[in-house]
């Protein structure tokens, strides 16, 4: 087996939209580099590769676009491409997006699939014989469920530091950190690692990749002769904030416009605790087993969440949202921003689709397998997956080769909250996406 690794920057110009809010925002300066990743796999018959990139989101027709573009530039199979989107909120917006009501430019959006194919193109010209290890450890109290009960009975998705009407959080976050180690021969080696939490703890209007870009840079630093990929894993019910924080957690952020509080110092933390479990383990790794590259991939079509009974009301919160006036709406905060999602629902489903596509990806290499989803499954839902995967170690992603928003759980629905409100699915979609993984990942033992 042989790999290589390379990346290339995609700093978006100044003045570019940013996305991840429901509100206009554009880009004053960088404060961190964004990147697209890239590791090439080949082993003498057939080859794949990974990638990684610092953007939030990308429609359908960008994840079709870099792979078309790849598949030009070098002998590849589409399904051995596999694409990931870090969620950063502090990155360029790709397209149009329709929370905010911006799009992109023609120009931005032909250099990001650029950069992205040569980040492969290149990462094939750096293939030396390898060898991989893997290990785990935990990165600790610092991605938390967001999703609450009040003592009042309602459900809130980040209801704010220090709420006195917060009872309990809905569910346990995933700690765990996977780490793959590409051992290779003459080159630098590469860490690939996995973890799940939603990245929005900058904030603002200056660019950067959130913690996955730190624990990239603190990992390569620390360890040196190895460049780092970071993997986002399921995170749609997860992020940084400690309702009940420390001192010293209060102390390096500061409470944004929602309530939820960011700062890049608390990016730097989050970086440095997930870094800090890989070093724990970088050094005792365990050998897998490296055969042969065998690739799936397998569509699911998810039922829409249609809501035509509330469409007026709906109507008249959008309108108001439209007009610049969501300030009359009697809510603030994440309660605004849950209404707005809500209503954007059942406003933009008023005339179907009756479902949506979903691609799932597999990428297996011995006792090895990437997985892949699209949109933004509960941890739990990952969980489900790796406990039912066949494979020794399963690196199990989010938005992956596929677009989509929300995948909560069934019960999600029942108890309420910003993501199973403004989710464009149905309940029942958990099972859907759990069977057809395990499925495919099946298909490739």
């Amino acid at each position: 087996m042989k790999t290589g690794f390379a990346s290339t920057c995609i700093n978006p110009p100044y003045g570019a939209p940013i996305i991840g809010y429901y509100e206009k925002r554009y880009v004053k300066g960088i404060l961190d580099n964004l990147y697209a990743r890239a590791v090439a796999f080949d082993d003498g018959e057939k080859n794949a590769v990974v990638i990684a990139l610092d953007l939030c989101l990308l429609g359908q027709k960008y994840y079709d676009a870099i792979k078309a573009a790849i598949c030009e530039a070098i002998d590849i199979d589409r399904d051995a491409i596999f694409i990931n989107c870090s969620h950063t909120h502090t990155g360029p917006l790709i397209g149009k997006d329709f929370a905010a009501n911006q799009s992109s430019t023609e120009a931005y959006d032909a250099f990001m699939i650029a950069s992205v194919r040569d980040a492969a193109v290149y990462a094939f010209n750096d293939l030396a014989e390898s060898t991989f290890e893997t290990a785990s450890a935990q990165a600790k109290n610092i991605s938390f469920v967001r999703r609450y009960r009040m003592k009042d009975g309602y459900v809130a998705t980040n209801p704010g530091v220090n709420n006195p009407n917060i009872d309990h959080a809905l569910a346990e976050p995933n700690e765990t950190v996977k780490l793959l180690k590409i051992v290779r021969d003459g080159a630098d080696d590469i860490f690939v690692v996995n973890f799940g939490t939603h990245p929005d703890s900058v904030g603002g209007e200056y660019i950067s990749a959130d913690f996955m870009g730190f624990v990239c840079s603190i990992l390569e630093k620390s360890v040196p002769g190895t460049k780092c990929i970071f993997l986002q894993g399921p995170q749609g019910d997860v992020n940084h904030v400690n309702v009940h924080p420390t001192p010293g957690e209060a102390a390096i952020s500061s409470i944004d416009f929602d309530g939820v509080p960011r700062s890049i110092r608390h990016a730097e933390h989050m970086g440095r605790i997930i870094a800090g479990a890989v070093l724990s383990v970088c050094s005792i790794t365990e050998p897998v087993a490296i055969d042969k590259i065998t690739c799936a991939s397998a569509r699911v079509d998810l039922p829409s969440n249609q809501e035509n009974d509330r469409l007026e009301e709906a109507r008249k919160i959008y309108e108001l949202y439209e007009a610049g006036r969501q300030h009359e709406l009697p809510y603030k905060e994440m309660e605004l921003t849950t209404a707005l999602a809500e209503a954007k629902r059942i406003v933009k489903l008023e005339n179907g689709p009756d479902s949506f596509p979903f691609y799932l990806s597999a990428i297996r290499i011995g006792d090895l397998c990437f997985a892949g989803i699209g949109g933004e499954p509960f941890t739990e839902i990952g969980n489900r997956i790796c406990a039912d995967s066949p494979f020794d170690t399963t690196i199990l992603c989010c938005l992956t080769n596929s677009a989509g928003g929300y995948i909560p759980t069934t019960q999600a629905y029942s108890e309420g909250g910003y993501e199973a409100r403004g989710s464009v699915l149905k309940p029942g979609c958990d099972d859907i996406m759990v069977n057809a993984m395990r499925d495919l990942l099946t298909s490739l033992k």
